[in-house]
């Protein structure tokens, strides 16, 4: 399989993820992925939601400050200009209109 067809292949499980109905369902999405790791790869999942009555957990203040310190730093063009590149001369009339640069048009 490409690796394009992976990607969609990943993005529809991650999708798929997210679409349930109720808490419940994805209570029992997870409980199923809990006991076929368990049984089968003698591991956990380690995706799974912790959580008690089917509502996610809000972060404490230190777990949101940590996150936010892990935070990688926006890219910022003015950091790193770009070099200047010449313009390519050109001249209309030729058989090779922008010299060795491009070949000839067809």
């Amino acid at each position: 399989m490409p690796a394009s067809d992976m990607l969609d292949v990943i993005h529809y499980f991650f999708e798929d993820d997210l679409n349930y109905s109720t808490a419940e369902q994805a209570e029992a999405r997870d409980k199923t992925r809990d006991s076929i790791y368990a049984e089968l790869y003698d591991s956990t999942y380690k995706y799974s939601r912790k959580s008690s009555n089917g509502a996610y957990e809000p972060l404490s203040a230190d777990e949101i400050d940590a996150a936010e310190e892990k935070m990688p730093e926006p890219f910022n063009p003015a950091q790193r200009p770009k070099a200047y590149v010449a313009p390519t001369n050109f001249d209309p009339n030729a058989a090779k209109p922008f010299g060795n640069i491009l070949d000839a048009p067809l």
